[in-house]
């Protein structure tokens, strides 16, 4: 069975790899795409998100990376994909991805939304968070994965 997991991810947290490991272990393939929204600003372009994303989940064979500009109604249709996997941290989280959810529901019946909480010990982490420690000069410690956390400085001092 296959599922699909997407966010901005600019960049992948530890947030979203501990989500991501859990719905792994639900699914034969389970697709982690980047996507772009039009009303947000990045500071990763999507093939570098994806390259950060690889280096952080090359430990789950079943995990299929991927970045996309469309919609992810779209790149469920062209991979045949009904499953869609939403991380939550608060209940304010819940209750928007219910909304999502909801719309992905009445653009296509069989599409069903699976929500999986992340550990208190990760609420507190986003790419936000992980922008603002760039800004700052602060540490990736703890907060992004150690196989992609000289690649994210990389990418982020290049651009200065």
């Amino acid at each position: 069975m296959k599922a699909i997991i997407t966010g901005s991810f600019d960049p992948i947290t530890l947030g979203h790899i501990e989500v991501i490991k859990k719905a792994s272990s639900f699914f034969d393939e389970l697709y982690v795409v980047a996507l772009l929204n039009e009303k947000k600003e990045y500071v990763f372009s999507l093939d570098e998100k994806k390259e950060i994303m690889e280096l952080s989940l090359q430990d789950y064979p079943n995990i299929i990376v991927d970045a996309y500009s469309g919609l992810t109604a779209d790149y469920m249709h062209n991979h045949g994909i009904k499953k869609i996997v939403r991380g939550t941290r608060s209940d304010a989280d819940r209750e928007y991805e219910e909304k999502l959810a909801d719309a992905m529901k009445s653009y296509d019946k069989d599409f069903e939304t699976i929500l999986i909480k992340s550990d208190d010990e990760y609420s507190h982490i986003s790419s936000t968070f992980v922008r603002e420690c760039l800004k700052k000069g602060e540490s990736l410690d703890g907060i992004v994965h150690k196989n992609a956390k000289n690649r994210i400085l990389e990418i982020y001092n290049s651009k200065k």
